[in-house]
């Protein structure tokens, strides 16, 4: 049994997707001021002028927060300048987090400066009250700051599962063009004779290989930008979990890229046409199913054409659902290495009394498709499915 996204009703994916965007704003919001900001305001200082200034004060005070009792170490700095014929003040000793648990950083970021003494200090000419006396950045990776990073990558993870969610149940698949409508009516093996009023029906691909494949790469590079917005501030960072956590997101990330490539590939595959030799199929019926190809068919060096039944039955965890799917049926319909039987075919599918017709409701669900698996040398498989509904079956 297989657990897969199910579709979720509005509400719940409404409330999903709320959750998701606060977590993500909080999370980058935190991430912005703790890293981004820093190591931005770091790299502008480069171009900031250099200046005499005088050291009134330095020390580092010790607090003790939390049930841990943590100790955190403060550098405590005023010091004075003068530019431009203006006297200024300033109190800011480094970029970034004021305090740090390192003691041995702070000691020896401390340790050039004293009280009394005259140093150089860097300000910045178009605000010359903005100065800074040490050019360094302190990233202080406390829990706060890993809250944030587990708060934007599980928004993230939560966007993108609704958003493959949207490409896999959301979006149809291409139309049959009237083009393929008529290659089909004008395929030998096509069963029916057109014009009959019970004339083919034309099957659609449940997912566009196109979609899909936008889909992964539009999630692939926002997740691993993402990554990479993030890692700006970690890169100076001591502690071991962060780099933990973002080489996981990066391998998520490395994944989705791989994926997506993947199935740019596969949208070159050749494209199988079905038709149905009938409109109402049901328990109990048969139908014959033919097939052709639109594309470099003699790339398939074996098909497989699979009938199948798929029971789901939904689960509500939280303020998002969960479906458990299983097949209840399934019949091997094609699975041939011929050229010829490759190409174009038809084969006669005989369905039982006892099965289940198509069904949906809010908690389960009884779905019938055809998968269409074409095995391609040195290329990836040709893999569509296709849906197709049952019909209750006829009344005696």
């Amino acid at each position: 049994m297989t657990t897969n996204p199910s579709k979720s009703s509005p509400v719940s994916t409404a409330i999903g997707i709320l959750i998701a965007v606060i977590l993500l704003a909080v999370g980058l919001t935190g991430l912005n001021a703790h890293w981004y900001q820093p190591y931005r305001q770091f790299q502008d200082s480069a171009s900031w002028e250099s200046v005499p200034c005088f050291v009134s004060t330095m020390r580092v005070d010790e607090t003790a927060e939390g049930e841990s009792r943590t100790v955190k170490y403060k550098p405590v700095v005023e010091f004075s300048y003068a530019y431009n014929g203006k006297k200024y003040t300033s109190n800011r000793f480094w970029f970034g987090s004021v305090e740090t648990t390192d003691k041995s950083k702070v000691a020896k970021a401390t340790a050039p400066f004293t009280a009394e003494g005259e140093y150089e200090c860097r300000i910045q000419p178009t605000d010359p009250t903005n100065a800074i006396l040490l050019r360094e950045i302190n990233y202080e990776s406390s829990w706060k700051t890993r809250g944030y990073v587990i708060a934007a990558g599980i928004g993230v993870i939560m966007l993108l599962g609704h958003f493959l969610s949207f490409l896999s149940v959301g979006v149809p698949g291409s139309t049959v063009s009237e083009m393929n409508y008529q290659r089909a009516m004008s395929n030998g093996t096509c069963p029916v004779e057109s014009g009959d009023p019970d004339e083919p029906l034309m099957i659609e691909a449940a997912e566009s290989r196109v979609a899909v494949a936008t889909g992964l790469w539009i999630a692939g590079f926002t997740w691993t930008g993402i990554v990479s917005l993030i890692s700006i501030g970690v890169l100076q960072s001591k502690d071991w979990l962060p780099w933990i956590i973002l080489s996981a997101f990066f391998l998520v990330g490395i994944a989705l890229l791989v994926a997506a490539f993947y199935t740019t590939l596969q949208i070159y595959n050749p494209r199988p046409i079905l038709a149905c030799s009938q409109r109402d199929i049901y328990p109990g019926s048969e139908f014959e199913l033919s097939w052709m190809f639109h594309g470099k068919v003699k790339s398939i060096q074996r098909l497989q054409i699979i009938f199948e039944g798929i029971e789901k039955v939904t689960y509500r965890q939280g303020t998002s659902d969960r479906t458990e799917e299983k097949p209840f049926f399934r019949q091997q319909v094609v699975d041939t290495q011929s050229p010829d039987a490759i190409a174009r075919g038809f084969e006669l599918i005989s369905i039982p009394l006892e099965t289940m017709h198509s069904f949906q409701s809010a908690n389960n669900s009884f779905d019938w498709q055809i998968r269409v698996v074409g095995q391609i040398a040195f290329w990836p498989d040709m893999r569509d499915r296709f849906k197709i509904v049952l019909l209750a079956p006829k009344a005696n």
